[in-house]
């Protein structure tokens, strides 16, 4: 006899959902401390604007190293600054073929747009502080060509594509995201610097923006999409991987090595006043493509170390399969 086999599945006609995970403490329970960083990423931006556009020594260092590097650019072969110029969007294409793929693979909606609407205000910032922020002629000799450049937009684009797919993975793949996001976003930057688009003001800058908007797109999607966020209490992601330790390492090296280049070639009374007193040199080129690396590995080093402390935990003894 004919049985009808819709009648034995559920009303919905869908699986039932799993039973929540008890946990220990929610995702991004800590207001206080998202607040803090992000005065951190703010203050930090203030202090690049302050420190290598308003005053006239920042001014001059930041266009040695932006003159240093179009030097280095003349000796390459036309060949190798064409793949520079492209090399933004080759890593913004990278990112958003890994966000696509998150957003179809583990439909998460609602994060996804979120971290859609958070690339979008980082670069949209970027532009609006371009317009927004003043960059004075002073009397240093330093071309003036067109004004502010601070935040570079090529940066800020391709590291914000990569800020996305950190936002979309689950804790234990942060630290991993978190360090080749790094490498991306520090080569982009290089390679901007060297093709001579951007001073490495500039880039620090975008770096420090998409951080700012990272945090707050975190903040939301720890909100609203608790159930990834989570850390199971026998998960190794609650510790800080190789990764993370690797990004503080290159963090310090680098910001590290800029500040000896300008205390151990000179010292800062060495430092010049014109820039007719400023030679093109290797001391100026390494200490912008140092502060770049340093820059790009600290922001991701923050982000990735305060994800992990911030992100949700299970409680002992619950056995429910933890997030991917």
């Amino acid at each position: 006899m004919y049985t009808d086999s819709v009648h034995h599945l559920p009303e919905d006609n869908l699986p039932a959902s799993r039973p929540a995970r008890r946990l220990v403490r929610a995702p991004g329970s800590r207001i206080w401390a998202w607040v803090l960083l992000a005065a951190v990423m703010i203050a930090g931006l203030a202090a690049t604007y302050r420190i290598f556009v308003l005053s006239s020594q920042g001014q001059l260092v930041d266009h040695a190293a932006l003159s240093s590097a179009e030097v280095r650019l003349q000796s390459l072969h036309a060949a190798s600054v064409g793949l520079l110029a492209d090399l933004p969007i080759v890593v913004a294409a990278i990112a958003a073929v890994g966000f696509l793929v998150l957003t179809l693979w583990r439909r998460r909606w609602a994060a996804s747009l979120i971290v859609a609407l958070t690339f979008a205000a980082a670069n949209f910032t970027t532009q609006v502080l371009k317009i927004l922020l003043d960059r004075p002629e002073l009397a240093n000799g330093v071309p003036y060509y067109t004004g502010n450049s601070l935040p570079s937009g090529h940066v800020t684009f391709a590291t914000a594509t990569f800020a996305a797919v950190f936002l979309l993975v689950a804790p234990r793949w942060r630290s991993t995201v978190g360090l080749v996001g790094m490498i991306f976003s520090a080569t982009v930057g290089v390679a901007t610097f060297l093709d001579g688009w951007h001073r490495p003001a500039d880039i620090v800058a975008a770096y420090l923006v998409v951080g700012l908007w990272t945090l707050i797109g975190g903040f939301i999607i720890y909100r609203v999409s608790a159930d990834y966020n989570v850390i199971s209490a026998r998960s190794r992601a609650k510790h800080a991987s190789l990764s993370e330790i690797l990004l503080w390492l290159l963090a310090v090296i680098g910001i590290g090595g800029a500040v000896a280049i300008l205390l151990l070639t000179g010292g800062l009374g060495d430092l010049p006043t014109h820039f007719e007193q400023v030679t093109p040199s290797l001391r100026w080129f390494t200490f912008g493509a140092m502060l770049i690396v340093g820059a790009a590995s600290l922001v991701c080093a923050l982000l990735t170390s305060f994800f992990r402390w911030e992100a949700g935990r299970q409680a002992a003894g619950d056995h429910r399969e933890a997030p991917r």
